[in-house]
């Protein structure tokens, strides 16, 4: 689902430290990636009221044992099934039409989040048809954003503000709709997944075939380093759950445990061509849970 892609000219050692380049992209993606972990905490504060009156929860095979390994594979079906969708169209030369589909898909994403999450804000201070005009322009708003990024008549950082915006929303509304075990079971599910797909998966072959501006809208590029949103999302979700399930210093101390894996992964995927961006952090983060889970 997430990719990480390496500093294209990975800088040397030099006795035994990084190059400085590195530790400024690296400091320069750590501040990023917290920023949002502490967006999502804010969105999932804001949202809880809402998230626990709807009782909508993502429990498609119940909340079983069994039923939560199968929930993790349904996800990881339908985004195996993406991927594959989106390798077919690059071998077809249909860029453009690749290009269109993440556009679309990541415009409709974060017009419905930033609706909602717009609502629960704006519902506590205006009368309900003044907060759903409100709501409705912020999510217009985002993706006129995103149609000039994509058209770059934006500066890029732009679109940062957008992947960060977007992998909070979604990594709040994931921490605070799937139950308990299969939100422990999701980042794990997906890390494997990860794996697999940057290695021997199609993903290797999208990254390694498409320029990078068309990754724009799915990657966030900072310095010589840029991440997957699917990963920003994970690393937003690990402290939001923490902090729904449980308390504010649980959260805080998943988020540190979370990029302290993002830490070690950036190192490792300086001297690296492609490395995935889920496994360490996700283990870190949720080997934190389990521990506040059970104690």
């Amino acid at each position: 689902m997430a990719d990480a892609a390496p500093p294209t000219t990975p800088p040397p050692p030099v006795d035994g430290e990084a190059h400085p380049a590195a530790r400024s992209d690296t400091a320069k993606m750590l501040v990023f990636i917290v920023a949002i972990q502490l967006f999502a905490l804010v969105i999932t504060k804001v949202n809880r009221p809402m998230v626990v009156s709807s009782g909508y929860t993502y429990q498609p095979v119940g909340t079983s044992s069994g039923g939560s390994v199968a929930n993790v594979l349904i996800l990881v079906f339908f985004v195996f099934a993406a991927t594959l969708a989106a390798v077919w169209l690059v071998r077809q030369k249909r860029v453009k039409v690749f290009q269109m589909v993440i556009f679309l898909g990541t415009a409709l994403a974060i017009f419905l989040l930033t609706l909602l999450s717009g609502i629960a804000v704006t519902s506590s201070y205006v009368d309900p048809t003044t907060s759903l005009y409100l709501s409705l322009a912020f999510g217009a708003a985002t993706v006129v954003v995103l149609a000039l990024v994509s058209l770059r008549k934006a500066p890029a950082w732009f679109g940062l503000i957008l992947t960060g915006l977007l992998s909070a929303e979604v990594g709040s509304y994931f921490a605070s709709t799937i139950p308990i075990l299969t939100a422990l079971l999701l980042p794990l599910g997906f890390s494997l997944y990860d794996i697999y797909t940057v290695f021997r998966g199609p993903l290797k072959s999208l990254v390694t075939t498409l320029p990078a501006e068309s990754l724009s809208a799915v990657s966030s590029k900072i310095g010589e380093f840029s991440i997957g949103t699917g990963d920003t999302v994970f690393y937003a979700m690990i402290p939001a759950l923490a902090y729904f399930q449980f308390t504010v210093p649980t959260a805080l101390v998943a988020l540190i445990a979370v990029d302290v894996g993002v830490v070690i992964t950036l190192y490792l995927l300086s001297k690296a061509r492609l490395l995935p961006g889920l496994p360490i952090p996700m283990f870190l983060g949720v080997a934190v849970l389990v521990a506040f889970y059970f104690l």
